[in-house]
């Protein structure tokens, strides 16, 4: 049986009820998270494209409670702005989209960016430092969790100087668990000793980039992430973070 989709229009009983003070009309809801337009989330509701507690809802007038559970297209809608933060993330603090008892989060470096927890794009361990990315736009966060285009460039420090041979092998792609991973570039850093090095890859979280080095025979013993997709440190001091400009978000989705 075919969805009424029928627009929802009040009877002129209903108009004389007064709502609930505690209720939102949906649209407006939609709006205030950040989506849309009320106008926009009109043509989204009548898309069939929003639920309430599980439930597709196609009327224009239906009103949200606070504890309701509203989704998009099947990602749950904040009832806070969405929110883009860029932290420059130090030593001893964890990146970690788990909710439990950690020691030291990196949330608690960015608890007044936002009432929600926010939720890092991609993992970054306790000895890595550097670029995190963190916000409670679930859409986003799940576009680009595995994204393979983000643009990322780290300084690291290696167990050995790097060979001519391993360089290349690197260049060319390393088969990791199944897939073959290539750097974009390898590039000596000036001044400093020939283990110390800055890599430039796409979409090669912290982790996953120890783990390849490690499994080619040189470990990296100091890795610091200085650029992601576009972002870098600059005027962002090492535990410090600051919001994403509308036109940076904008970007960032280029990458999804």
């Amino acid at each position: 049986m075919k969805p009424n989709r029928t627009p929802y229009k009040k009877s002129k009983k209903e108009e004389k009820i007064p709502q609930s003070k505690s209720t939102t009309r949906l649209n407006k809801y939609l709006s205030n998270a950040g989506l849309c337009s009320r106008r926009e989330a009109d043509e989204h509701i009548k898309m069939g494209l929003v639920q309430v507690n599980g439930k597709v809802i196609l009327e224009m007038g239906y009103q949200v409670h606070p504890k309701d559970e509203v989704k998009y297209d099947g990602a749950r809608i904040k009832k806070h702005p969405p929110v883009y933060v860029l932290l420059n993330k130090p030593k001893g603090f964890i990146a970690s989209k788990m909710t439990g008892k950690i020691k030291k989060p990196a949330q608690e470096l960015v608890q007044k960016a936002s009432p929600d927890f926010l939720l890092p794009i991609g993992d970054m361990g306790r000895p890595t430092s550097g670029l995190v990315l963190l916000t409670n736009d679930e859409i986003l966060l799940a576009k680009l969790s595995h994204s393979q285009k983000i643009p990322m460039v780290y300084k690291i420090t290696l167990e050995k100087n790097i060979t001519e041979t391993l360089q290349k092998k690197l260049m060319e792609g390393v088969l990791f668990q199944d897939k073959t991973y290539r750097f974009k570039a390898i590039t000596p850093l000036e001044g400093k000793p020939k283990n110390e090095l800055g890599v430039e890859v796409l979409g090669i979280g912290p982790s996953t980039l120890l783990r390849i080095m490690e499994s080619v025979g040189n470990k990296i013993l100091l890795l610091d992430r200085v650029v992601i997709g576009g972002l870098t440190k600059k005027e962002l001091p090492r535990g410090n973070w600051r919001f994403l400009t509308s036109k940076e978000v904008g970007f960032l989705n280029m990458f999804s």
